[in-house]
């Protein structure tokens, strides 16, 4: 069928048209567009020349805390389950403070549907350990967890995320309580829209 419209559509290039319809000559159109979205803050594009980069158009698309798709999102860890958009918004503070920066924060389709433990871990954690946290450990940084009264706060390390299921959920809600996230049950019995 793309043969048949091709050979249509340049009926007229005297010369050309064997070589369109064989691909030996790339015709594009004067309206293409190509449209393609990136994270600044992704290791590739750090080095990416500024000759290349005045070529295209650029337009900063800041994270969206409103967005109703993804504030559908959420993540579950055991029995406790957590606000997506909650979690990103204090996760991304705390970004910002520790490398005083906002390129490094996530965005609302990080995760791009509802998540469990293991797909918090890989993708969101792994993330925040892997480009924001472990040179930051033992000094500063937020991979801290909330124990008790009496020990506020306790640092892990990624490593710590991979033994006992109970233990892993543990560190994971004491993380999420360190961060101020409320579950989901806490927010909705003092009113908080969902």
């Amino acid at each position: 069928d793309i043969r048949k419209f091709l050979a249509k559509e340049f009926a007229d290039v005297e010369g050309l048209e064997d070589d369109i319809q064989s691909g030996k000559v790339l015709v594009l159109p004067a309206n293409l567009y190509i449209w393609a979205t990136m994270n600044t803050s992704d290791q590739s594009l750090f080095p990416m020349d500024s000759a290349f980069k005045r070529r295209w158009s650029w337009q900063c698309v800041p994270v969206d805390y409103t967005n109703q798709d993804s504030r559908k999102f959420t993540i579950k860890i055991g029995d406790s389950e957590y606000k997506w958009h909650d979690f990103l918004l204090k996760a991304n503070n705390k970004i910002k403070d520790l490398t005083f920066s906002e390129d490094k924060q996530m965005g609302n389709f990080f995760i791009t549907a509802s998540v469990d433990k293991r797909q918090f871990i890989d993708k969101v954690m792994f993330y925040l350990w892997n480009d924001i946290c472990k040179d930051e450990y033992g000094s500063g940084s937020f991979f801290r967890r909330y124990i008790d009264d009496n020990n506020p706060e306790s640092e892990f390390s990624f490593n710590d995320l991979f033994g006992e299921e109970n233990k892993t959920e543990t560190i994971l809600n004491g993380f999420m309580e360190y961060l101020a996230v409320e579950k989901i049950e806490a927010a909705t019995s003092t009113g908080e829209e969902q």
